[in-house]
């Protein structure tokens, strides 16, 4: 699975996943240069490490 993000031509960024692309999560700029900002910064690395401790 990956993620595809676009611009719509409305100004909105619209998300979705590649394994249900018929299901499209709709943002606005500016939350999504926030959301983007907080993956760079790490804030949430917690979420993926704690999937990686259930598996292995």
């Amino acid at each position: 699975m990956s993620l595809e993000a676009t611009v719509g031509d409305d100004g909105m960024i619209y998300i979705r996943e590649t394994d249900q692309p018929e299901v499209v999560a709709v943002t606005t700029a500016a939350k999504w240069e926030a959301f983007v900002k907080g993956v760079r910064a790490g804030e949430f690395d917690h979420f993926v490490a704690e999937v990686e401790s259930e598996v292995g």
